[in-house]
């Protein structure tokens, strides 16, 4: 009797250990969740690159002749 409620005491200390590492999972991704919410309930902040990819076009024309 006693190797059985040994084997049953270890298979709830198992299925406790899964339920938890489940609530961790779950606790987790609430944590990302809110953390996403918060980011989008605030306002976008300006932004001003410090440097440009791009060459500046000079707004002169050029005349094509034949």
């Amino acid at each position: 009797m006693t190797k059985e409620f040994g084997t049953a005491a270890d298979r709830l200390k198992r299925e406790m250990h899964r339920a938890l590492d489940r609530v961790r999972v779950e606790l987790n991704r609430i944590e990302l969740l809110s953390a996403g919410l918060a980011a989008f309930g605030k306002p976008v902040p300006d932004y001003e690159p410090a440097f440009r990819h791009l060459h500046h076009v000079p707004a002169t024309a050029f005349e094509l002749k034949d």
